[in-house]
């Protein structure tokens, strides 16, 4: 791969299920998924040589790798956020949302990898993504939701309408919101399995069910 697009991919994990330390800029990815894990370090090292890292697990038991602040610090001066991202708003880089068909694709394969969920059930066959965000910032979240449409519509691979998904409220009270859409119709899958790649190997099995 080249360069710009390992990054564009690693930005595309910050947004999924990776983060940046808000203070320590550490680059933290949480997946269960050991193939996603290894791939992930793959890219670090691609991108920045060999570093070191340290591997635990989340407080739910998630297993979770950890690696240095100029890692997280390169990241973010590419557009990465940093820190929460429920609590903020999330705008994909401009050098990601117009770049070339690779870039868009490796951002897309990384957060698919992360968010997205495969039904390949015999009634219902679709790809569906959703993020969430407190309740103050559901416009931003809509806007951010639409951005990964129009990049998915860039590659060929037609959307349904950002829909409502659910409305929760935390122990402390704060409201977090859930949007989503979803993509359906054996040209969008084809042209999903054609232009962007992804890695998780239950995901990618679907993925064939449902052509």
């Amino acid at each position: 791969m080249e360069r710009e697009t390992v990054i564009a991919r690693l930005i595309g994990h910050v947004f999924g299920d990776g983060s940046i330390h808000k203070t320590k800029y550490y680059f933290i990815y949480t997946n269960s998924n050991n193939v996603l894990q290894q791939k992930v370090k793959e890219l670090v090292i691609k991108t920045f040589g060999k570093v070191k890292y340290n591997v635990g697990t989340s407080i739910g038991g998630i297993l979770r790798y950890q690696y240095p602040s100029r890692v997280g610090r390169f990241l973010s001066e590419r557009g990465a956020p940093v820190g929460s991202k429920i609590t903020q708003p999330t705008t994909i880089p401009e050098w990601i949302f117009k770049g070339d068909d690779k870039i868009k694709s490796s951002f897309l394969g990384a957060i698919f990898d992360d968010e997205g969920y495969f039904r390949d059930s015999s009634n219902s066959r679709q790809i569906v993504f959703k993020a969430s965000k407190i309740i103050e910032l559901r416009p931003e979240l809509e806007r951010y939701l639409l951005q990964i449409i129009q990049m998915l519509d860039d590659l060929g691979i037609k959307a349904s309408n950002v829909k409502h998904d659910q409305l929760k409220t935390k122990k402390n009270g704060i409201e977090v919101i859930s949007l989503r859409f979803w993509i359906t119709g054996n040209n969008n899958f084809r042209n999903f399995r054609e232009k962007i790649t992804i890695f998780h190997p239950e995901k990618i099995k679907k993925l064939s069910n449902m052509i």
